[in-house]
């Protein structure tokens, strides 16, 4: 990069991204591109679980490469985002406007905005020469290398390469690695393959139907497309069979009390089931299974098994696989569902007899699998790779594979060696896409009446009831799959520009350690990095569901790749819990996060030259995970020049642990010095330091909070934490009074605190300067989370910042419970004695219900608002007014303030919601005289304000 070596950091150029760059606009087009039927195609040939929006992607790369003089506008155009004709004013000004109008827009997104989706365009062939050029002139001559160490599903590579850029994936896991390839090197090099693929797929279908076809029988001429699958044991009590399912839903209509359901028929003991089509007539309840938090009720003696006795069971073997239902669909006659008849009983009964009769299939993944700390399957007794499926779907899956096999050495022997190789591979990513949705932990969504994504929650979760894909007809079968992969493969195949010949050796995909890289030393400019999050997302756990198939599959076509038994766990940078003392020793799962991660970024700082630019991108809401990376990224050498807060996750996600990824992105932004920073640094004093790491978030936390970002409020905590970082890195190392260590881990907990302070000041009515603790600390859990069920750590931590030691309040107030890693936020029905019942005599615990209505005081103000509640709900408004005037709580000011901070805080699906309007508003509100008006205009707020959903709700 253009700089003098002999002088300081300042002489490098500044890069775009070191100043404003046009985050609300990337925000908006990610979000945009977030759901299935918009986003990238190369998103979509395969499960990967986690990728970013092209548009964030291309901000991250092209901003970290351009120099600073780049306006915005110049950048957007780069990254195909705004209209190609002139417009008035400025791109971002029109994108602003264009979202602020879309839900009064008619037609499509694409419609509405005036352009496609950015990832459908790349710059022309003159705009391209003009980026290079510029690029070149900003890196000493050459066009900057781009890597992406962690390169997962390959957005970041995918992009860089479109860009003509020189590129480098590195990946650890082999099935992430094995999608590199296909869209980084078979479709750029290869290009199309669609007919070449399809001849060899319908061969191979055509081979496993002759197979297959008699173990999975038609109805008058029509094919099966799925089956309603559950499990059967004998009653420990009473010896009958009985079934087990938590409900009995097939497909449930759009009104949720009509469709089809499953009904398990007893008669004399013997077992069956039938198909019925419920309405409102109906008395069957599909809705009420036989399985309820684990325990199973015996329809027979009403005896219940407890989660224990079905535990047991499944680990000993002492179960039936059960079929209750099957759905097909006619072109003519539509979707049908039917009970099973003797054709479908035998038909299990002659696949189960092979599996246990033919050598190859008996010891078909045999292997015991790993199982993780989240894995919510092993302690059923699936304990090997086989025990995933019923003995017909390992029938089936394993045909697939024969069928494959069968066909290997003809394609090799046909195409010349790349193009053979493309061709298996895609033809693997077939076959193992299928595993996804034809096993014992498939669920099945009720809403739709079809098998869902056995890894949509990112773990191993056991399923009562379960789906079966016949892989021969319907959505979820083999040509179904033969044409979704190839849809989204020629897609991607367009999707790059024509390539000259020494433009194939552009782009380099590299399988192993982040943090052993094969480069040479300074031999890179750019790092562009998604890393691991802590503990969100095991991948190499869930990602073996496929792997130990794929190597099924390709073990003699890439036997580097796909020669141990399953994905490497030891080097993985997570934070994995479940991984042994023989790997951990002494170490914590936290401590092992952090080094592998300073590991990949020393490694980063090694390879790129001094001068160069790593681009972090990082999701995570708790403290200690961003602590680590700081931490990881400090002692690696690098300094932070820059953070930006950009919104592109969808709101809501599931299957991540804990919850704790946000619905933002924090782009963090590194410089490896041109002249290293001394070892032997003076430390800074925390105390010299503090205040300005509060300022820098109060700071940040008002700009974001005044931009138009529709941001939750932990995402602006989280966009704090970057200017917060920055200060707290430029001052490193740092020091407390006693010269201990001070972790970036304290900065973030001021941080915290300071927009603490700027929330309650915007969002409530009234400050808590005299609420007690408690009680604050319960009021601004609401205000930040949003919800009842936010991560335990986050939650302590914000006691902290009050003065709440959570822990120890626990068992006295029962204001919060624990379900594992989440911290549960009780309302007044689960902490009040019931007044009522009271009345009547009947006691309820004080232990597990510390508040009594009929005290006269209270130990904190939550205690009296919601016994307040209580009172209201059971006695009414009447007795309520009697029940306020005599513990004085109309002149309690403190009172009246936790009853409107409640109000505002407390989402309106709440149980604790509508009494508390009915506490401030109805009859006790002209005794309490508390400020309503705002309730008004929330209201109007209300139906205008927008939120991430509206993409979806509007499509």
């Amino acid at each position: 990069m253009n700089q003098d070596n002999s002088n300081s950091d300042a002489q490098l150029t500044p890069l775009k991204i070191e100043g404003p760059i046009p985050s609300t606009v990337a925000g908006i087009e990610s979000i945009k591109e977030s759901y299935s039927e918009t986003m990238s195609p190369h998103r979509r040939i395969f499960k990967w679980f986690a990728r970013r929006p092209t548009a964030t992607t291309r901000l991250a790369i092209l901003s970290s490469l351009l120099p600073s003089e780049v306006n915005d506008d110049d950048l957007l155009e780069l990254m195909c985002v705004g209209p190609k004709e002139q417009i008035d004013g400025s791109i971002v000004d029109y994108i602003l406007k264009k979202e602020s109008t879309k839900n009064e827009r008619e037609g499509s997104i694409e419609e509405h905005f005036g352009y496609p989706y950015a990832h459908k365009r790349i710059p022309s062939d003159d705009e391209l020469r003009g980026l290079h050029e510029t690029l070149r002139e900003t890196w000493d001559g050459e066009l900057p290398t781009v890597i992406d160490p962690t390169a997962g599903g390959g957005t970041i590579p995918f992009e860089s390469a479109r860009y003509g850029l020189p590129t480098i994936s590195n990946e650890l896991n082999p099935v992430a690695w094995l999608l590199n390839k296909v869209i980084l090197q078979y479709a750029r090099t290869e290009g199309s393959l669609d007919s070449e693929v399809r001849k060899w797929a319908n061969q191979i279908n055509s081979e496993v139907r002759e197979e297959l076809s008699e173990y999975f029988p038609s109805r008058n001429g029509v094919e099966p497309n799925y089956y309603f699958r559950t499990y059967s044991i004998e009653c420990p009590s009473c010896g009958s069979r009985f079934p087990l399912s938590d409900q009995w839903w097939f497909n449930k209509d759009d009104r949720g009390s009509g469709g089809y359901a499953v009904q398990p028929v007893y008669n004399d003991e013997e077992l069956t089931y039938r198909v019925v089509e419920i309405d409102d007539s109906t008395n069957f309840n599909p809705s009420k299974g036989t399985v309820d938090g684990g325990d199973a009720e015996c329809p027979h003696c009403g005896v219940v098994t407890e989660r224990e006795g079905l535990v047991s069971k499944f680990q000993n073997g002492e179960f039936e696989f059960e079929v209750c239902a099957i759905k097909f669909v006619d072109e003519i006659n539509g979707t049908k569902y039917h009970s099973p008849t003797q054709a479908d009983f035998e038909a299990i009964e002659a696949a189960e007899d092979l599996v246990n009769n033919d050598l190859h299939l008996s010891t078909l993944l045999q292997e015991n699998r790993y199982i993780g700390y989240y894995d919510r399957a092993g302690p059923y007794g699936i304990t090997k790779w086989r025990d995933l499926y019923t003995p017909r779907q390992l029938l089936a899956h394993a045909t697939y594979l024969n069928a494959f096999d069968d066909v290997k050495s003809e394609i090799r022997d046909k195409y010349e060696e790349e193009t053979a190789e493309a061709i298996l591979v895609l033809l693997t990513l077939i076959g193992t896409r299928q595993i996804n949705h034809n096993s014992r932990l498939t669920p099945i969504r009720a809403n739709r009446g079809f098998v869902d994504n056995m890894l949509g929650n990112n773990n191993f979760s056991f399923q009562w009831h379960f789906g079966e894909s016949n892989m021969l007809s319907g959505g979820k079968s083999y040509e179904s799959w033969t044409n979704n992969v190839l849809k989204y493969y020629e897609r991607v195949v367009g999707y790059y520009p024509t390539i000259s010949t020494e433009q194939k050796d552009l782009v380099t995909i590299n399988q192993g350690d982040a943090g052993d890289l094969p480069l040479e030393d300074d031999s890179v400019q750019a790092v562009v990095i998604d890393p691991p999050y802590g503990d969100n997302i095991i991948y190499s756990e869930i990602s073996d569901a496929f792997y130990v198939w794929q190597r099924q599959y390709l073990n003699d076509v890439f036997p580097d790749k796909f020669s141990s038994s399953e994905t490497n766990k030891e080097d993985e940078a997570v934070e994995n819990p479940g991984l042994g003392d023989e790997i951990l020793g002494e170490t914590s799962p936290r401590q092992r996060y952090e080094d592998r991660m300073r590991g990949i970024f020393s490694e980063a700082y090694r390879v790129l030259e001094p001068g160069g630019v790593i681009t972090i991108y990082f999701t995570d809401k708790e403290i200690g995970a961003w602590d680590s990376l700081t931490m990881s990224i400090m002692d690696s050498g690098f300094t932070i020049t820059a953070t930006h807060t950009i919104s592109s996750e969808t709101p809501s996600r599931i299957g991540v642990q804990g919850q704790s990824s946000a619905d933002s992105s924090l782009l963090l932004t590194c410089r490896k010095p041109t002249n290293p920073r001394e070892k032997s640094r003076q430390p800074t004093l925390w105390s010299d330091i503090r205040e300005r790491t509060r300022d820098a978030a109060k700071q940040k936390a008002t700009e974001l909070l005044n931009s138009n970002l529709n941001l939750t409020k932990t995402d602006v905590i989280i966009g704090a934490f970057g200017p917060t970082l920055r200060v707290f890195t430029e001052e490193y190392p740092v020091v407390d009074n006693h010269d201990e260590p001070v972790r970036p881990k304290q900065a973030l907990e001021e941080a915290r605190t300071a927009v603490t302070e700027v929330l309650i000041e915007r969002e409530l009515e009234d400050n808590l300067d005299d609420v007690d603790a408690l009680t604050k600390w319960y009021i601004l859990s609401w205000l930040v989370y949003e919800t009842e069920n936010i991560p335990y750590d986050e939650g302590r931590q914000l006691g902290l910042g009050v003065g709440v030691q959570i822990d120890e309040i626990k068992q006295d107030t029962k204001i919060w419970g624990k379900s594992r890693d989440k911290l549960l936020l009780k309302g007044h029905d689960d902490r009040v004695r019931d007044f009522t019942a009271l009345e009547a005599g009947e006691k309820r615990r004080k232990r597990a219900y510390p508040v009594d209505p009929r005290d006269e005081s209270f130990s904190n103000n939550i205690d009296a608002v919601h016994a307040a509640l209580n009172v209201l709900d059971k006695k009414g408004g009447d007795f309520t007014w009697n029940w306020l005037q005599e513990r004085d709580l109309q002149n309690a000011p403190w009172f009246q303030r936790t009853v409107k901070s409640l109000i505002q805080v407390i989402p309106q699906d709440h149980s604790d919601y509508e009494l508390l309007i009915n506490l401030a508003s109805g009859e006790t509100g002209e005794l309490l005289d508390i400020d309503t008006e705002f309730l008004s205009r929330d209201h109007e707020n209300e139906q205008t304000r927008t939120t991430l959903q509206d993409f979806q709700a509007s499509k």
